[in-house]
């Protein structure tokens, strides 16, 4: 059908998507396929370098969580140590007292 006839026939509907889409094959017609395809690979490029972008900084955000997880563990376990450590030299300050006391 003749676009004119169209638009004569059928005043009342729109036909921009029709003209864009038919507008897309012109181009790829008039710059050919491999230029088409240059074009929609940069796109997949682009797209997935955007994921990995996202993906990148959710793995460097979960990275810092895990670390401020670990400092806290470490912490608790260094303080645990300390304790057990306070308790062993009290316990060998009494053993020598009482070793003292023995012999004496």
């Amino acid at each position: 059908m003749n676009p004119a006839d169209r638009q004569y026939y059928y005043p009342h509907v729109e036909h921009m998507n029709e003209d864009k889409f038919n507008q897309f094959f012109v181009l790829v017609e008039r710059l050919g396929v491999s230029f088409a395809v240059v074009l929609l690979a940069f796109a997949y490029i682009l797209f997935i370098t955007k994921q990995s972008a996202k993906e990148r900084e959710q793995w460097v955000q979960r990275d810092t969580e895990s670390d401020e997880r670990l400092m806290k563990l470490v912490e608790a376990s260094s303080d645990a140590l300390l304790h057990v450590k306070i308790a062993l030299e009290q316990n060998t300050q009494a053993m020598r007292e009482f070793i003292r006391y023995r012999n004496s």
